[in-house]
C-alpha cells in the first residue's frame, strides 16, 4: 500500500475534519463576498441613487468582513493541521519524507481551499440575491439594481487567496520542524491541573465532590481553552455591543430628525425660483390628503458665506427674544449638541458688509422710518460696514436647506433694512409649514417636490440646490438607513457568533479522540447512556456560555458608558444587550442538548467500527 492510499484512507476516515475546514474557509468567503457584490456596485455607491447616509453603512461591516476573513483562513487550517498532527506523525514513522509530507499537506489545504471558494462564489451570488431582496422589497431602496460586477470576484479571490497561501506555506513550516515524537503525542498532551482547579477545590469543596468528572473535563488543555474563551468573549461581546449600538443608534436617527426638522416643510424662494404660491402648495397636499395648519415666512439675504435675518422678524415669527445691539450681530448655530456628532462652533468675531449704492430704486422695507434712518446712515458711511459679534446662539430654528448658506448671523432692524436696501446680496424669503399629520405626508411631499422642478424648469440634478426640506421625507431616509444598519448588523453578529462557536467547535474536535477512550472508560465502570449524556451536555454548556458570560462582565459597562458619552442612551443599549445576551443563552442551551446527543451518538459509533 503506497503512502498516496494511505492517505486517502485517513481521508475518509476523518471526514469530519476536512468539513470543518471546508466550511470554515466556506462561510468567511461567502460573508467577505456578500459584502463586496455592494460595495462595489456602482448603483448603490452612487449619491444619487441612494442616499449616502445609507451607502456609508456598508464600510464599517465590509472592513470587518475582510478582516475575518483574513484571520478566520489561517484559523481554520491551524485547527485543521492540529487535529491531523497524530496521523502525519504516523506516516513519517512509516517512512514518508517530511518534503513528501509538506507537499501533501499542501496539496490537500489548497485543493480543498479552491474549491471553498468556488462553491462560496456560487453561494455568495445566491446571498447577493437575498441581499439585494431586502434592500429593495423590505427596506425600500427601490432605485438599486442588481448586479455582482467583477471586481467583487477579483477582490474576494485575491483576499482569500493571500489567506490561504499564508496559511499553507507558514504552518507547512512549523510541521516540518516538529519532531515525531510530539506529532505522535499529540492527542494525549493534556495538561496539568492548574491554580483555578486549585481555588474552586479550596473554596468550593462541595461543588467540586459532586461535579468531580464534569470539572475533570474542562481542565484539560487548559491554555488552549483558555485562548479561545478570550477570543471567542471577545467576538461574542462585540455582537453584544453591535446589538446595543443598533438600538441606540436608530433611536438616534429618529430624535435627529424631530430636533432639526422643527417645521415639517420648507424651502426657499430665491434666485427666481420656488415661485409656488401657498395656495398651489395647499391644492396639491389637499390631493393626498394634508392639510397645512401654519404657515410661516422669513425674509433672509444671503452672500457666499453667510444667511442674514431680521431680528425683529425672527422674535416675533420664530418665537425668540433676541436684543441686538447698534453695530452688532449674533452668531446662530442649529446644532443639536447631543446628537452624537462632533460640531465646530466658531463664533465669528466680525463680519463686514459690502455696501454698493443702487440709485434710486428704494427697497420699500416695513416701517418708512427704519427706511429713512438707515438712508441717512448711508449717506456718512464708507462702502463698507464692519459689524461685530455680541455672542452666540445655539439653537435650531428652522430646517437647513440646500438654498441657505451655510453659517447664519441675525442682524438689528437697521441693519438689516440697511443691507436690504443698499447692498448687492440675495435675497430670499423662507416658507415654512406645519402639517396636519406629517407622518402621512409623504406622497403629497413627493408631489410638491415635482411640481417645483417642473415650475422651476431644472433638471433633478439642478433641483437639488432648491429642493424642500420636509420631514417625512427624513423620516423615511433615517428608517431606511436604520433598517438597512440593523440588516448589515444582524448579518455581522450571526458571523461573529458562527466564527466564536467554530472556535469552540473546532477544539471540541480536536479532543475526540481522548473523549472517546474517556466515553469508553466510562461505560466499561457502568455509567449508564443518559448519564454519559449529562456529562457531556455539562461540558459543552460550560465551553459555550463561559464567553458569554465573561462578554457581558467586560461588555456591558462599556456599551453602557459609550451610549451614555455619545448618544445619552446608555441605559437603551444596557437593555438590548442583555436581551441579545438572554437570547442568545437559550439558543446555547437548547443547541447544546442537540449538540451532546450528536457528540455521543459519533463517539459511540467510532468505538463499535473499532
Amino acid at each position: 500500500m503506497t503512502f498516496f492510499e494511505i492517505s486517502l484512507k485517513m481521508f475518509y476516515k476523518n471526514i469530519i475534519r476536512y468539513r470543518l475546514y471546508f466550511l470554515g474557509c466556506l462561510m468567511a468567503a461567502t460573508v467577505f463576498f456578500c459584502f463586496a457584490s455592494i460595495f462595489t456596485n456602482p448603483t448603490f455607491m452612487d449619491g444619487q441613487t441612494v442616499n449616502s447616509m445609507i451607502s456609508n453603512n456598508i464600510i464599517f461591516p465590509s472592513i470587518l468582513a475582510a478582516f475575518m476573513l483574513l484571520v478566520f483562513v489561517p484559523y481554520s487550517y491551524a485547527a485543521f493541521l492540529s487535529a491531523r498532527e497524530q496521523e502525519y506523525g504516523i506516516l513519517l514513522s512509516l517512512g514518508m519524507s517530511r518534503r513528501m509530507s509538506v507537499q501533501c499537506l499542501l496539496l490537500e489545504g489548497i485543493v480543498l481551499g479552491v474549491l471553498a471558494l468556488g462553491v462560496s462564489f456560487v453561494a455568495g451570488t445566491c446571498f447577493s440575491m437575498i441581499f439585494y431582496e431586502i434592500i429593495s422589497q423590505v427596506i425600500g431602496i427601490t432605485k438599486l439594481q442588481w448586479q455582482i460586477p467583477c471586481e467583487a470576484y477579483i477582490a474576494t479571490a485575491l483576499l482569500y487567496g493571500a489567506a490561504l497561501i499564508f496559511a499553507a506555506v507558514y504552518f507547512s513550516v512549523q510541521l516540518m520542524g516538529k519532531r515525531i515524537r510530539l506529532l505522535l503525542l499529540a492527542p494525549y498532551r493534556a495538561e496539568q491541573k492548574g491554580w483555578g482547579y486549585r481555588w474552586m477545590k479550596k473554596y468550593f469543596p462541595g461543588y467540586m465532590g459532586r461535579h468531580l468528572l464534569e470539572v475533570s473535563l474542562l481542565v484539560r488543555h487548559k491554555k488552549a481553552w483558555i485562548a479561545r474563551y478570550c477570543v471567542s468573549a471577545l467576538l461574542v461581546g462585540f455582537v453584544i455591543y453591535l446589538v446595543s449600538f443598533s438600538a441606540v443608534f436608530q433611536s438616534a436617527l429618529f430624535r435627529d430628525v424631530e430636533n432639526y426638522c422643527p417645521y415639517d416643510l420648507a424651502y426657499s424662494e430665491i434666485y427666481d425660483k420656488n415661485k409656488v404660491s401657498e395656495s398651489n402648495l395647499k391644492a396639491v397636499l389637499n390631493d393626498y390628503h394634508v392639510s397645512v395648519v401654519e404657515a410661516t415666512k422669513i425674509s433672509y439675504a444671503r452672500d457666499a458665506a453667510f444667511n442674514y435675518l431680521c431680528v425683529s422678524e425672527v422674535n416675533e415669527k420664530l418665537g425668540c427674544s433676541y436684543r441686538i445691539p447698534d453695530g452688532m450681530f449674533l452668531n446662530l448655530f442649529q446644532y443639536d449638541l447631543e446628537d452624537g456628532y462632533g460640531h465646530e462652533i466658531v463664533e465669528i468675531p466680525q463680519v463686514s458688509l459690502r455696501m454698493e449704492d443702487k440709485g434710486d430704486k428704494e427697497y420699500q422695507a416695513p416701517g418708512a422710518d427704519a427706511v429713512r434712518r438707515a438712508k441717512s446712515q448711508m449717506q456718512e458711511m464708507e462702502k463698507e460696514v464692519n459689524l461685530q459679534s455680541c455672542g452666540s446662539d445655539i439653537r435650531i430654528l428652522f430646517n437647513k436647506n440646500a438654498a441657505l448658506a451655510d453659517h447664519t448671523l441675525i442682524l438689528n432692524d437697521d441693519a438689516f433694512h440697511m443691507l436690504k436696501s443698499n447692498c448687492n446680496y440675495s435675497y430670499g424669503t423662507m416658507h415654512l409649514f406645519k402639517l396636519q399629520n406629517w407622518r402621512e405626508s409623504l406622497p403629497g411631499i413627493l408631489a410638491f417636490q415635482d411640481l417645483l422642478q417642473e415650475e422651476n424648469e431644472l433638471t433633478s440634478e439642478e433641483q437639488q440646490y432648491f429642493r424642500a426640506d420636509a420631514k417625512a421625507e427624513r423620516f423615511q431616509k433615517a428608517r431606511q438607513s436604520g433598517q438597512f444598519g440593523v440588516f448589515l448588523f444582524c448579518f455581522l453578529e450571526a458571523l461573529l457568533l458562527m466564527a466564536a462557536f467554530l472556535l469552540i467547535q473546532f477544539q471540541i474536535t480536536a479532543e475526540q479522540e481522548e473523549n472517546r477512550r474517556m466515553q469508553k472508560s466510562l461505560f466499561m465502570i457502568g455509567m449508564s447512556g443518559s448519564e454519559q449524556y449529562r456529562l457531556f451536555r455539562f461540558k459543552n454548556r460550560m465551553h459555550f456560555l463561559l464567553p458569554l458570560a465573561i462578554s457581558l462582565v467586560f461588555f456591558l459597562p462599556v456599551n453602557y458608558k459609550l451610549g451614555e458619552n455619545v448618544y445619552h442612551s446608555g441605559k437603551l443599549g444596557c437593555l438590548a444587550g442583555l436581551a441579545a445576551s438572554l437570547i442568545l443563552f437559550f439558543v446555547i442551551i437548547i443547541y447544546n442538548s442537540c449538540y451532546s446527543h450528536w457528540e455521543l451518538a459519533v463517539l459511540r459509533r467510532s468505538k463499535m467500527e473499532r
